[in-house]
């Protein structure tokens, strides 16, 4: 069932106040199960002869075993059905197109987020760009809760209102990130989501992960970003690239503006304004 209008006034104030929505009870246990339950075949897949009893074991078994084939499940989850039934859930995408008052939304990266109790891929605080639009909205939704020492969302408090910085890879991931003189104008704030429940965040909204202290407890995220019909450069120049390079970081980003029209470059010298 959709949201009702009254509903949605209340989701969108919140998205322009704050830079996010809360919003309980997007998905069944019906459902999250079913991810689960593919989550854990493809992990068995790779190593049938010792199968993992819940997806949490499993996982930590073929991450011993194999960190490159535990790497090539993670690449696979954005293809993974189950996961895209959800993150294209008539509700979410609803929003999205009232939200920006289009009638087209474009799945912009979908898949999965995996953050066990090594940290080793926790993301520093970033805006989300390199997508088709300037200005989108994205979901994310945990399979377990993601509170406590099980982690959470980290975001700066009302940072969307001041447009996008730039943004480094100064950081071990070489992720993109915001320096410290951008995120000492905020507040930080820890959400903490209930597995069946998600967020629906303003891409310019500064975020970063928030590390896992459960010991043999992995944090499995669901997350699209979904993209409008506006300010979309590849359906109004031609010779540009299908998604906006990175803000501020090589391929082409040290020259785009995210926050005016320069948002239309292409690999050649021979850019059309």
């Amino acid at each position: 069932m959709l949201y009702s209008k009254k509903q949605k006034e209340k989701i969108f104030k919140d998205i322009n106040e704050n830079g996010y929505a809360y919003l309980k009870n997007v998905y069944t246990n019906k459902q999250l199960n079913k991810v689960k339950s593919s989550l854990l075949s493809m992990l068995n897949y790779i190593n049938p002869e010792k199968k993992g009893k819940s997806l949490q074991e499993k996982y930590y078994q073929i991450k011993k075993m194999s960190p490159i084939l535990k790497g090539h499940f993670y690449e696979l989850c954005k293809n993974e059905l189950e996961i895209l039934k959800l993150v294209n859930d008539e509700k979410i995408v609803d929003l999205v197109k009232g939200f920006f008052k289009t009638d087209v939304i474009f799945s912009g990266q979908p898949g999965m987020l995996v953050y066990d109790d090594e940290n080793d891929r926790c993301l520093v605080p970033h805006q989300e760009t390199h997508q088709f639009a300037k200005d989108f909205l994205f979901v994310w939704s945990p399979l377990y809760d993601a509170k406590g020492d099980q982690g959470g969302l980290l975001i700066y408090e009302k940072s969307h209102k001041h447009g996008y910085y730039k943004h480094h890879t100064n950081n071990q991931l070489g992720s993109t990130n915001v320096n410290d003189d951008a995120l000492k104008k905020f507040k930080p704030k820890k959400l903490e989501v209930k597995a069946g429940d998600a967020l629906l965040i303003h891409s310019a909204l500064i975020h970063g992960s928030v590390e896992t202290k459960k010991k043999y407890f992995s944090r499995f995220i669901i997350i699209d970003r979904l993209c409008p019909l506006k300010k979309l450069p590849y359906l109004e120049k031609e010779n540009v690239p299908k998604k906006i390079p990175y803000f501020g970081h090589g391929e082409g980003g040290d020259t785009v503006d995210y926050n005016t029209k320069n948002i239309y470059l292409n690999d050649s010298n021979n850019r059309k304004n």
